[in-house]
């Protein structure tokens, strides 16, 4: 028994010993006094040296909406191409259409003079090709105009906004559809023999003119969408028996003209017409693999220059840093607006942190949030610059770091 209580005060010796050493080198590191927390704010520091505002490439392309009208500077053309024509109708001259309707169907959206509204514009025939990635607004609208032929229907009124929206129809002429479906013979290298194939036509354009004080939106082709635009063909067979083809809106692109918002004054993100805010951030004061903690960032609405239709304002935005300016979004983030107009981004250490494992500069792009919003409404949103007057409205950015105890050496 003498024994054992010698060996335990043995260890128990040693024990002590060892708790009374000095840290070796490799635990040295994780001591915590080690640790230096500092802070570091827009307040005091350049840290958002300049902010572009630029239009992006974003086609409202199939999205669901078009836009017809003008309203707050904005023009808003609208071209659709008609999908599932068949080439098997060639036959089918002038007088064998007995009706030709186009059908639209308005959404419950509108921006503009909404209390006395006036929506008009004109449908004409465009006999041209055009894309939604290479034509736009100024090339459709060139004067003398070379996209559009003949003038095939006109709407001067209004649109009631209401829960259920009331479809509009016009009747098309019956020379443009025969025309729509006129075939020529081309060979078939498969069956090595001539076949008919449809001639392409280039679809409807509408058109706001000069009375118009609104911009109305009606429903188009989208993924998974029930409700677009609709023409049915009523037409006698070669039996002459009556018979109805109907052809869906394939391609609906909206080409939207609006004022360029002022360089280097405001920060602007705009719906549909698709300006966007390109940030810059300097932190390369924050040494090298410091250990970036917070990164809270501020944006301030200014109520007096945004606008919007007769939805409310965008109440959430988001931002996205590229780390491949070609590529997907690398970190994606979003802020809601609160009781001050302030629009809080909580955290975008993972942009910061990224950032200061290289020169510590880079930018981030702040824009409208998810395709719904950027392609169904027309919102502006309008924050204070760097130049704001009132310097507590400007763009506020925090930081919370550490440095690497590396740093010390």
């Amino acid at each position: 028994m003498k024994k054992i209580n010698n060996i335990l005060a043995l260890i128990i010796t040693l024990y002590l010993v060892s708790c009374n050493d000095k840290p070796v080198d490799m635990a040295v590191n994780l001591l915590p006094d080690t640790v230096t927390t500092k802070g570091i704010s827009s307040f005091d520091t350049l840290l958002i040296p300049a902010i572009k505002v630029y239009r992006a490439k974003f086609p409202i392309f199939n999205l669901g909406s078009l836009f017809i009208g003008k309203a707050n500077g904005i023009s808003a053309v609208s071209l659709s191409n008609f999908a599932f024509l068949p080439d098997t109708l060639g036959y089918v001259t002038e007088d064998r259409i007995e009706s030709a309707k186009l059908t639209i169907y308005p959404r419950r959206y509108a921006m503009g003079d909404t209390n006395n509204p006036n929506l008009s514009f004109d449908i004409y025939r465009v006999i041209r090709a055009w894309t939604p990635d290479t034509t736009n607004y100024d090339s459709l609208m060139l004067s003398p105009a070379n996209y559009f032929g003949e003038k095939i229907g006109t709407f001067n009124g209004s649109i009631q906004l209401k829960d259920t929206m009331d479809p509009i129809t016009f009747d098309l002429p019956k020379n443009m559809i025969a025309d729509w479906l006129k075939t020529t013979n081309v060979y078939d290298t498969t069956i090595k023999d001539s076949v008919p194939k449809r001639i392409v036509n280039w679809g409807i354009a509408y058109v706001p003119n000069s009375s118009c004080n609104v911009i109305n939106s009606l429903y188009s082709n989208k993924i998974g969408g029930k409700i677009f635009s609709i023409i049915n063909i009523n037409y006698k067979d070669k039996n002459d028996s009556t018979q109805i083809l109907s052809l869906s809106s394939g391609v609906d692109v909206s080409f939207l003209d609006a004022p360029k918002p002022q360089e280097n004054e405001d920060i602007v993100l705009w719906n549909s017409i698709n300006y966007w805010t390109e940030i810059s951030f300097d932190l390369s004061m924050i040494p090298k693999l410091s250990g970036i903690h917070k990164a809270q960032f501020d944006l301030f609405l200014d109520e007096s220059k945004s606008f919007h239709g007769n939805n409310k304002l965008d109440s959430i935005i988001e931002a996205n840093y590229f780390q491949n300016p070609d590529g997907e979004s690398t970190f994606q983030y979003v802020a809601a607006r609160d009781s001050a107009n302030r629009f809080r981004f909580t955290s975008l250490t993972s942009t910061f942190q990224l950032l200061n494992k290289g020169n510590g500069k880079g930018s981030i792009v702040f824009m409208p949030n998810n395709t719904n919003n950027q392609a169904n409404e027309l919102d502006k949103l309008v924050f204070y610059g760097l130049n704001a007057i009132d310097t507590t409205k400007r763009p506020q950015l925090r930081i919370i770091y550490s440095l690497n105890p590396s740093n010390f050496k």
